[in-house]
C-alpha cells in the first residue's frame, strides 16, 4: 500500500531526526540522507532516500523524473550523506539514459523491498516494470575516503 504524498514531509522529518540519532540503526541499513546544496538555488537540502550497496563499494538509489533533487546531480557533485551512523562525503552523479542499469537495479531494489513497488509504478505480478524503468533515475554515490 502506497502512503499518500500529504504525509511525506512529515515521514521525511522524522526519518532524518531518527537517522541523525543513536537509533538509527532501526532504518540505517537501507535509508540514509542526502546533504547538498541546491545548484540553482544555493539552498542546503536534506533528503532520505532508500539506498543499495553496490559490489564495487558505491551506493545508489532510484527515483521517478519527476521529483527535482536528481537534477542536481547530473554533473558529478560532492555532497555528504548520513550512512549508517556516519556522516560520510561522497560524490553523486544522475544517470538518466543506461536503461540496462537502471533495469538491474530497480531488480535489485524491488527483490530486498517488494513493498516499494508501488512507489516506482510496478504492481505486484511485476506489471508496469518497463515504464518504471524508462521513467527511473538512477543515482549514484561514489564514497569518499
Amino acid at each position: 500500500m502506497r502512503i499518500p504524498e500529504p504525509f511525506f514531509p512529515l515521514i521525511n522529518r522524522a526519518m532524518k531526526i531518527l537517522l541523525d540519532s543513536p537509533l538509527h540503526g532501526l532504518m540505517s541499513n537501507s535509508v540514509l540522507t542526502i546533504r547538498f546544496t541546491g545548484r540553482r538555488t544555493g539552498r542546503v537540502w536534506s533528503l532520505p532516500v532508500r539506498y543499495l550497496r553496490e559490489d564495487g563499494g558505491g551506493l545508489l538509489c532510484l527515483t521517478s523524473r519527476d521529483a527535482a533533487w536528481w537534477q542536481n546531480f547530473l554533473e558529478p557533485t560532492p555532497v555528504e550523506l548520513q550512512l549508517a551512523g556516519e556522516r560520510v562525503a561522497a560524490i553523486a552523479r544522475s544517470v538518466t539514459d543506461d536503461a540496462s542499469r537502471k533495469e538491474a537495479a530497480l531488480r535489485r531494489l524491488l527483490e530486498r523491498f517488494p513493498g516499494d513497488a508501488p512507489y516506482h509504478g510496478v504492481s505486484a505480478r511485476g506489471e508496469g516494470f518497463e515504464a518504471a524503468v524508462a521513467d527511473a533515475v538512477l543515482v549514484h554515490f561514489a564514497l569518499g575516503d
